[in-house]
């Protein structure tokens, strides 16, 4: 008697789980996360872990409150992306309540409120910027070093201890002494300084005398750039990402803003490079915009949503309120994905294609 075989079709099985992705994504982010931090200081670290702890509490929380596996939950490592993400995109420093609300919004909102992973249509990290950046505009638009004089290690014991009395105030005896002691350089990025009006900014530290590990504005946040380039190359290389989302960002923005500038203009866009180096580009285009379960996923459908992605933070920069506007042009793309996934989904093997040429031909099966 034949054996009735009840196994479902041959898929084809991935070599990489979730779990090793996630870690394999946040290895990438490392070195930019060690330059953001040996520029800005423990302000930064101290960000990214609450961000993690909350996160992790968070999820747990979710998971419990929904009667699922905490355990399997948790070692997917996504909540710690998600913290990573949305810890290196607020200032330096701020307040715990601030990160407790920001990632209190990613994890519940964002994430679990539309049933957790893989079902969340908005990139968690950005929701949970952009709510705290409509909500606190001030404290989300204030990036500082710790210290009172250009010299200082940010790194150092007077940056712990300043960057200590920013995050936790409740830990000192008033508010007076905390603001008698913290002292600090306000260092917004060279698109907000300059209003995106510069070149080089390593060549232009470099003639003004500065070393090239000069703690400025514009050397910090090129170097930082350059980290998370590097870290997303590596990605790609590995295969955890495919090119289709940054290259058409960054060609995109690049594109775009090499149209729109002329250093006669009374009207300043700012140069290429600047838009490229100058900001959070490529975090962005490598690390947020990709976001497997947010972005759309044919090829055909990830090169428009990055071209819209480059468009929407050229857009913003340039003509909008907010300079800074990662956040708000890839939840636009997310918004997005869904129609750009239905519009460009692949032809079913075997059928025709449609289109004029089909049409002209006769072939309207």
């Amino acid at each position: 008697m034949t054996e009735l075989i009840t196994n479902s079709s041959p898929m084809q099985l991935g070599s990489l789980k979730t779990q090793r992705i996630m870690l394999l994504v946040i290895a990438a982010l490392l070195p930019g996360i060690s330059v953001a931090s040996w520029f800005f200081g423990w302000g930064f670290l101290i960000n990214v872990l609450l961000a993690a702890i909350f996160a992790i509490g968070l999820e747990a929380f979710a998971l419990g409150i929904q009667k699922k596996p905490i355990k399997a939950g948790l070692s997917d490592n996504s909540a710690l992306v998600t913290a990573l993400l949305f810890g290196i995109s607020i200032p330096p420093g701020s307040s715990w309540w601030l990160v407790f609300l920001g990632i209190a919004f990613a994890i519940l909102i964002a994430k679990h409120a539309y049933g957790g992973l893989g079902q969340n249509p908005f990139n968690p990290a950005m929701s949970g910027y952009l709510f705290l950046l409509i909500s606190f505009p001030l404290d989300m638009t204030s990036w500082q070093i710790p210290v009172n004089y250009p010299d200082a290690t940010p790194l150092g014991w007077e940056g712990l201890q300043q960057s200590l009395l920013v995050v936790f105030p409740f830990l000192f005896s008033s508010t007076e002494s905390m603001q008698a002691t913290v002292d600090g350089m306000t260092m917004a990025t060279p698109l907000i300084v300059s209003k995106m009006a510069g070149t080089n900014a390593i060549l232009e530290a470099q003639q003004a005398g500065l070393n090239i590990f000069a703690r400025t504005a514009e050397t910090g946040w090129e170097l930082m750039n350059i980290a998370y380039l590097c870290g997303g190359l590596a990605l790609l290389a590995l295969g955890i990402i495919s090119w289709h989302i940054p290259v058409s960002i960054i060609l995109t923005l690049a594109i775009v803003s090499g149209l729109f500038y002329s250093p006669h203009s009374s009207a300043v866009y700012g140069t290429p490079y600047l838009h490229l180096f100058g900001s959070a580009t490529m975090v962005g285009a490598f690390f947020i915009a990709t976001d497997p379960v947010s972005a759309a996923t044919t090829n055909k459908s990830k090169i428009l949503y990055g071209i819209i992605i480059g468009l929407g933070i050229y857009a913003v920069r340039v003509w909008g309120s907010y300079l800074d506007s990662i956040a708000i042009a890839v939840l636009f793309g997310n918004f997005c994905a869904p129609l750009l996934d239905h519009y460009c989904r692949p032809r079913i093997y075997g059928h025709p294609k449609q289109g004029l040429v089909s049409w002209l031909l006769g072939n309207r099966s």
